[in-house]
């Protein structure tokens, strides 16, 4: 029993170890980055096909990031973005919505992948799926959140 204890508290510290050696880079690349040209003009794109979802500017920087990366980091930038006060709770919504559905494209498509799935498929299903749900949320919670 303590072994099987000492090996998950290890594991667990481990894990927390890498997570934080990742994390926290990104965090002061985000810092850097935040106000640079090339950031804006990338967050502009992606704010032009965010926008009918009901997202705002600032919270395409989270869903940049969860999309890619995955959803602990763009949960991560999320937090950090809702603490200085840059989103709404319309943002917060929608961009847990769609995070749940649709984050880290790259890795978990290469995932299924590896063991015989359809890239293209598995993309594009995601991104119908995330996309499709975030949109009947944002028809629900808009007048409601908007409100409050």
């Amino acid at each position: 029993m303590v072994d099987i204890v000492s090996h998950a508290v290890i594991g667990s510290l481990k894990l927390s170890v890498k997570l934080i050696l990742i994390i926290v880079p990104l965090m002061i690349a985000y810092e850097f980055l935040e106000n640079s040209r090339v950031f804006n003009r990338i967050l502009d794109a992606l704010y032009i096909l965010l926008k009918p979802l009901g997202f705002s500017k600032q919270a395409s920087i989270s869903m940049l990031t969860g999309i890619f990366l995955g959803i602990t980091y763009g949960s991560g930038i999320l937090l950090a973005q809702s603490d200085k006060g840059k989103l709404t709770k319309i943002d917060i919504l929608l961009s847990a919505v769609y995070l749940s559905m649709c984050h880290a494209v790259i890795e978990d498509t290469l995932v299924f992948v590896v063991i015989g799935g359809n890239g293209f498929y598995i993309i594009i299903t995601r991104l119908i799926i995330a996309t499709a749900l975030t949109y009947m949320f944002y028809l629900y919670f808009k007048d409601k959140l908007n409100k409050a």
